[in-house]
């Protein structure tokens, strides 16, 4: 941390002791503000300003959004794609993938990061985030039921009963208050004919206080990534919905500002997130999205938005999938859509929308509900990008062939000091055959859930790259925070005849550079290291577990999906050993992360040679994917 923030979270301590925020109800809160405005008018105002239009979306949709609705009216939902059940109304600081209660405490006296008391928080945090309350109000949006709206009454009214102010894990993180802002307010814009005077006092209220706390606690420094984008975005929404006075004013103010610098911090200007992380883009542009549905976007935002679209539709392949690059947590903010829809795409489309940009395609009907459910319109069919591309400023190259789409990294670990939601990804490479994903990230896993996983997955060897003396490229101090970091950039490309070329100092004095090329049916990787002075070096290749693989002769492995056949020949390295890993508890190798909590078996190929041949800094080592 900087010393101008080290100072900045030592004032919010100290005002936090001497000036901490009322320990009082919500009714109080929004009486202190707003005693000559009625909470009718207000929520009338927040139907017509968000005006979600259920009467849009497909009937396939609809029904299947329903069946999520009552789902939970039976306690049934899904948490990271685990089946649980809940309580009526839930029990709010239960983990219940593990059965296990989060303290009943002042929010203060609890640590978030601890592991041994309900497990990992996310899994806590994600229930509270109101998405289920919104799916139990879209229920009563599409049907008029008044069942949907009963239970969805009670639930919130219930969250806020037994969630007071600066009380318990859900009073710990001001990104978690800016969800709930979001979610909260659709489900009042839906709601907003079934709450009585009283309720709608206590709702709004809570969301003052939400506002409250998030701009005494808004991510400063080395953490503000994502989470100061939410955390503005809230405001700017809570002084769009609110009535007009000072408190609105300056949170519009301070939330749009904040909004438009970080736009231009944490975007490239070719499109890329400085995170590194692939997975945030959708959950970001979210929060663009639904703040700037209130409030005309400054150009230098559109643009920026503009282009992180147009870099997703470069990196998605023919099947839709968005290699996994970085941390991802399956985070959504107002997911208006069905379990069918997929995230990039049913808000790539709509923020699409919204700039008047060529859209990422839609591959199911699930995929337009969010955008239907925000305008009544359905965009435009949308395409992928087709043609190389390099990405300079965030370190990627994207090559086309006929039958091969590969990306190439060698741009920074992440954002600012922490790069939090970077991995050591350095030189990697992921690649999709015939549309088809072949060569994948390990993905993410856990954050605080499991430290022994969490370093595993954004570690070097859950990558498509290669380690020296087995050691990671950048430094892992935390489950947040990197120390030393790996430096890569390109060093020379030619896009027409289809290949790029990268270097890593994570190594230094080695220096290894990679070339990735697309010839024929080709995929040709290139390694070189100079000037050599290391032991011993390790190589490793991950596969989608729908692929096989098993060896095929010397320094050749047979690769297929069943239907497909791809081989892997290795030449130039003499002096090697090389193993298939399949589910390997002991090294964690051989597994793969498809969504946050959930891995699965695949196949890592791991080649090592140690020691180290002389030659490896002339032609190099050759590993020729051919189709």
């Amino acid at each position: 941390m900087s010393a101008q923030e080290v100072a900045t979270r030592v004032v919010r301590a100290v005002r936090e002791r001497v000036s901490p925020l009322p320990k009082e109800p919500p009714d109080a809160t929004w009486q202190r503000y707003y005693a000559a405005h009625m909470p009718a008018p207000t929520l009338q105002r927040i139907a017509e300003t968000l005006a979600p239009r259920p009467q849009a979306v497909s009937a396939a949709e609809r029904e299947r959004l329903l069946q999520e609705a009552d789902a939970l009216r039976r306690g049934a939902w899904t948490l990271f794609g685990y089946p649980v059940q809940l309580d009526d109304p839930p029990c709010w600081r239960r983990n219940y993938m593990l059965g296990k209660d989060w303290t009943d405490a002042p929010a203060k006296a609890i640590d978030y990061r601890r592991i041994d008391i309900a497990g990992g928080v996310k899994y806590v945090w994600e229930l509270s985030r109101g998405q289920p309350i919104l799916r139990l109000a879209q229920g009563y949006a599409l049907t008029g039921e008044a069942g949907y709206a009963a239970t969805c009454r009670r639930w919130l009214l219930d969250w806020i009963a037994r969630n007071p102010r600066g009380w318990g894990i859900h009073w710990t993180s001001a990104l978690e208050h800016a969800i709930r802002v979001f979610a909260w307010g659709y489900t009042l814009a839906l709601l907003a004919d079934a709450l009585s005077d009283a309720e709608a006092q206590t709702v709004l209220g809570a969301l003052v206080q939400h506002g409250e706390f998030i701009e005494r606690h808004m991510s400063p420094g080395s953490s503000a990534n994502n989470h100061l984008i939410g955390e503005a975005a809230a405001l700017a929404f809570l002084g769009r919905l609110l009535p007009d006075g000072s408190l609105a004013a300056r949170w519009r103010r301070v939330g749009y500002a904040t909004l438009e610098r970080e736009a231009l911090r944490q975007f490239y200007p070719d499109g890329v997130n400085a995170e590194q992380a692939f997975g945030y883009l959708p959950f970001v542009w979210e929060f663009y999205l639904h703040a700037y549905r209130l409030q005309p976007m400054p150009d230098a935002v559109r643009e920026r938005l503009a282009r992180s679209l147009e870099f997703v539709r470069g990196v998605v392949d023919a099947s839709g999938y968005v290699p996994q690059v970085g941390d991802e947590d399956d985070g959504t903010v107002v997911p208006l859509w069905s379990a069918a829809a997929d995230r990039h795409r049913a808000v790539g489309r709509a923020l699409a929308q919204m700039l008047g940009c060529a859209p990422p395609p839609a591959l199911g009907d699930a995929d337009d509900a969010l955008a239907q459910w925000l305008t009544g319109e359905t965009p435009p069919a949308g395409s992928r990008l087709t043609e190389s591309r390099l990405y300079p400023d965030g370190g990627y190259a994207v090559l086309h062939s006929a039958r091969w789409q590969a990306l190439f990294d060698a741009g920074a670990l992440g954002l600012g000091s922490l790069a939090a939601h970077g991995h050591a990804d350095a030189l990697s490479l992921w690649a999709s055959l015939d549309g088809k994903p072949l060569l994948i990230d390990a993905g993410t896993y856990a954050y605080h859930e499991d430290p022994a996983w969490r370093d595993h997955f954004r570690s070097t060897p859950a990558h498509n790259t290669l380690t020296l003396d087995g050691r990671n490229q950048s430094e892992i101090q935390g489950a947040f925070l990197w120390g030393t970091k790996a430096r890569s950039r390109f060093v020379a490309h030619d896009l027409r005849e289809g290949w790029a070329e990268g270097e890593t100092e994570a190594y230094f004095p080695d220096t290894i550079y990679r070339r990735v090329q697309l010839t024929g049916d080709a995929l040709i990787v290139r390694d070189r290291i100079e000037p050599d002075v290391t032991d011993s070096a390790q190589w490793y290749w991950h596969f989608h577990p729908d692929w096989q693989v098993e060896p095929a002769g010397e320094g050749v492995w047979r690769i297929t999906d069943g239907v497909r056949v791809c081989t892997l020949q290795l030449t130039q390295l003499t002096g090697y050993t090389a193993r298939l890993y399949h589910g390997d508890e002991a090294t964690k190798l051989g597994w793969y992360s498809p969504r946050f909590g959930h891995k699965v078996p695949c196949t890592t190929l791991v080649v090592e040679a140690n020691p180290m041949p002389d030659d490896i800094d002339g032609a190099g080592v050759v590993w020729a994917f051919r189709a």
